[in-house]
């Protein structure tokens, strides 16, 4: 006991020194990552106005401080005071990285823990880059109090909690288990064969085991009859069909006739065809029966069902099938078991083959409104009586019309079980003109057509929606409803290996990205790696999430979406595999979060002209001078801008919310696009197209690296960068937690990330590269020259996923639609001069 003791008392000593220690980095890391978000909330409003830096200090970045707290910020480019305090952190070196750096030190005669971020800074009025530096400070009370509060609360009680634990352990150890002693007994004196319940009386802690035992005997004993009945009848249906073999061999030994002989051998041929397909449909049988207890129910689509099942038919039965599917079957789902369902429909069509005289055996596959699928597998054989069609559905009883063929009686006494387990209908019907009908009646799960939204959204359709908003709920809701809708099935790409001597690996791909662009990046990763074969799967980015979370997206290893928000939550929710080499390690910290998710791209937020509808002199090239010409000249522009509608559109969302977290322009600009009639698309080639075609004049907010595609293929546009300030976006990619070949995405995700795939990307996919020193990188090339003013993309972090937040993505974006399509627009003609 003394041992013990002593022991406890060490114990108790360390844990007290580790509990401090804990406590102390705890705090810290709590009140560190506040004053780093405040930091950031200051670099993020930083912003060039008429030539000069300016700061709007926002209130969350003193607000999301203590109030208990003595605060101080100061923002410095270079040596140049711009706000705040001067001599705040005078002795410590400007920023030269966007990553936060902690420091405690002595300021007006008080500590204070300090944090330093900076933001790049690029113009054309200066020779060469430099970084804006941002501090904020307070002083250490709320730590320390936190600190000491953390310690008090987790080691004072320890003392108490631990000797109590051990008294308690140590009887309620011993209660506990004791009637498991009675239960072992009474298990231990059992013959093999007795699966009666544990009727013993337990303490309520063990009940649950005791229940969990009980229906584990109650499935083994379902199983252990389920599996004597199979060989019962297994035993008797067999006997005969071997007997008869048995005979013919002895029969056909003792005949000289070489005729006799060879009808003697038919007979046993036709015998052991027999026995092979009543074998067959026995251990099918035994199949179905044992996964009618299994955990083996899943969410299957119609389409993929019948593929499964046409797939595994004979070449000379399924050339005899002729399928009939309504669109709205096509998007059903069954709940069920695949295996199960699919070896139904096998029997009923092998069935309709063998008995159709070998005619067409017709498949109609539709919906009823009371939410059912229906089968019906028609043939034009002799049918069913009405008097035996009751009788047929039993084990090994077969119509009079059968006797003549192989067959075991067990095939519709498959299908209805199969169909009962499935809370379904099996019918008997006749024919017109000859033949029968079986028809499967299944619950389902249907998903009817939604109306389809044209590309191009005008102003009066956007309100339209706005209006019966109440009936069928928010816009924003609806619009990726509809989006979801349109892009359900995606276009596929396959890129044969270059390597035909050797077996193809296969690397799946699925994203957005146009193939046009996305195409060249396969194919020099095929030259690098000729012996494997690229599939690439196009749909949307809102598309590629809702596939991935409702498990229906095909076969892929490789996620890549310019949807950093949505790569970031799916990341997040688990659906990405870590990975770690050489290449990530060496990518930027920014464009990288957890070894998940990685970046390989930086594309900005461009403004496009029509190069002969709107004169150099005349394009604006800073969002405020975008706001003055349009408050000016809207009659000009009337119908003649375009911009993505946010709601619809992933990567104008994300533009939407960094404009308006850096400029205060951002919702004045918003009423201006509304007034001025602004055209709504869903994707950025839309946008180019109406840009070249005429039916606009300017396109704001456009992915730069589309538009610059666009201008190389010889579209008469030109691309402006704005001077203020630039929204950068990082296209990314991830490795899908369900590959089959986590190698070969791994390879990819290098690929991208290597400098040979960033020149690719930069100078044939015109994509942009992560590095402005990379050749042929259109947008690395300004940073380069010091043509842009405040450049700094969106971080790979989890504060993304605070616009994915439902409610504040639907308020964000419904104040947004009506600003740019409830703002009554001016006609040209309205209010002119005379």
């Amino acid at each position: 006991m003394t041992l013990a003791t002593c022991l406890l008392a060490f114990a108790l000593l360390g844990l007290a020194l580790i509990s401090h220690s804990y406590a102390k980095r705890a705090a810290d890391a709590a009140y560190d990552r506040l004053l780093k978000a405040s930091a950031l909330t200051i670099a993020n409003a930083v912003q060039i106005s008429d030539g000069q830096l300016t700061v709007e200090l926002p209130y969350s970045a003193m607000a999301m401080l203590s109030d208990q707290e003595r605060i101080f910020y100061s923002v410095q480019d270079g040596q140049e005071h711009i706000a705040g305090y001067a001599d705040l952190g005078a002795k410590l070196a400007p920023a030269t990285s966007t990553q936060a750096e902690f420091v405690t030190q002595d300021y007006k005669n008080v500590a204070v823990r300090i944090a330093t971020v900076g933001r790049l800074l690029s113009s054309a009025q200066q020779s060469t880059p430099r970084w804006v530096t941002i501090r904020v400070a307070e002083t250490l009370g709320t730590r320390q109090a936190l600190t000491q509060e953390l310690f008090n609360h987790s080691t004072l009680p320890l003392t108490g909690i631990i000797f109590v634990a051990l008294l308690v352990t140590a009887f309620g150890v011993r209660r506990a288990f004791a009637p498991l002693a009675a239960i072992a007994s009474e298990l231990q004196q059992r013959s093999h064969d007795n699966l009666k319940p544990i009727e013993h009386a337990v303490p309520t802690e063990i009940t649950s085991l005791v229940k969990v035992l009980n229906e584990f005997m109650l499935r083994l004993k379902t199983s252990l009859y389920t599996l004597n009945h199979l060989l019962a009848d297994a035993a008797h249906q067999i006997r005969t069909p071997l007997a008869a073999l048995q005979m013919q061999s002895e029969l056909a030994l003792e005949e000289s006739n070489s005729d006799q002989v060879k009808q003697r051998v038919r007979r046993i041929h036709a015998n052991a065809a027999h026995m092979t397909q009543l074998l067959n449909q026995l251990l099918m049988d035994a199949t179905i029966s044992h996964r009618r207890d299994a955990s083996t129910t899943r969410k299957l689509a119609v389409p993929d069902l019948l593929r499964q099942v046409l797939s595994r038919l004979d070449p000379q039965v399924a050339d005899l099938v002729q399928l009939n599917i309504t669109p709205l079957a096509q998007r059903a789902h069954i709940m069920g078991d695949h295996i199960a369902l699919r070896e139904m429909l096998r029997n009923l069509i092998e069935n309709a083959a063998l008995y159709g005289q070998q005619d067409t055996v017709e498949i109609h596959v539709y919906s009823r409104e009371s939410g059912l699928i229906v089968f019906d597998v028609l043939d034009r054989g002799p049918g069913i009586s009405e008097a035996e069609k009751p009788k047929v559905l039993e084990r090994f009883v077969r119509g009079a019309a059968a006797q003549d063929k192989v067959g075991s009686g067990l095939g519709l006494a498959i299908v209805q079980a199969v169909v009962n387990n499935h809370g379904g209908t099996l019918q008997l019907r006749d024919r017109q003109g000859g033949g029968l009908t079986v028809r499967v009646e299944l619950p389902a799960q249907l998903q009817p057509r939604k109306l389809k939204l044209s590309t191009t959204v005008t102003p009066i359709m956007a309100l339209a929606v706005l209006l019966i908003a109440p009936v069928m709920g928010s816009p924003c809701a609806q619009a990726q409803a509809v989006e979801a809708d349109l892009n359900m099935a995606p276009n596929t790409y396959t890129y044969k290996a270059l390597n035909p001597s050797v077996t193809p690996s296969t690397l799946s791909i699925s994203g957005p990205t146009d193939i046009e662009p996305f195409e060249k990046l396969i194919l020099d990763f095929q030259r690098h790696y000729p012996m494997v074969q690229v599939t690439y799967h196009e749909l949307d980015s809102q598309a590629l999430y809702k596939h991935v979370l409702a498990d229906t997206l095909p076969e892929t290893d490789v996620l890549v979406s310019s949807a950093a928000d949505l790569q970031m939550r799916l990341a997040n929710d688990g659906y990405a595999l870590s990975y770690d080499s050489e290449q990530t390690r060496k990518s930027p910290e920014w464009a990288r979060w957890r070894q998940e998710v990685f970046g390989f791209t930086l594309e900005p937020a461009v403004f496009v002209y029509a190069h002969a509808r709107l004169p150099k002199d005349q394009r604006p090239r800073t969002h405020s001078a975008l706001l003055t010409l349009l408050e000016q000249r809207r009659h000009d522009f009337f119908q003649r801008i375009g911009t993505y509608d946010i709601s619809v559109s992933g990567v104008g969302y994300l533009f939407a919310q960094y404009d308006e977290r850096v400029s205060s322009n951002f919702w004045g600009l918003a009423n201006e696009l509304g007034q001025a009639g602004v055209r709504l698309y869903g994707n950025s080639s839309a946008i180019l197209k109406d840009l070249e075609n005429g039916t606009l004049d300017l396109a704001y907010n456009v992915l730069g690296s589309y538009a610059m595609a666009a201008k190389q293929a010889g579209a008469e546009i030109e691309i402006v960068i704005p001077d203020d300030y630039v929204s950068v976006f990082s296209r990314t990619a991830l490795i899908y937690s369900k590959t089959k070949n986590r190698h070969l995405a791994g390879l990819f995700i290098d690929y991208l990330l290597s400098d040979q795939g960033q020149l690719v990307a930069a100078k044939q996919a015109s994509l942009g590269a992560l590095s402005s020193e990379t050749d042929g990188n259109w947008f690395g090339k300004h940073i380069k020259n010091q043509e842009l003013a405040i450049t700094q993309p969106a971080t790979l972090k989890p504060t993304l996923l605070v616009g994915l937040d439902p409610t504040r993505r639907t308020r964000f974006t419904q104040n947004w639609l009506r600003l740019v399509t409830d703002t009554p627009a001016l006609h040209p003609l309205e209010n002119a001069s005379p």
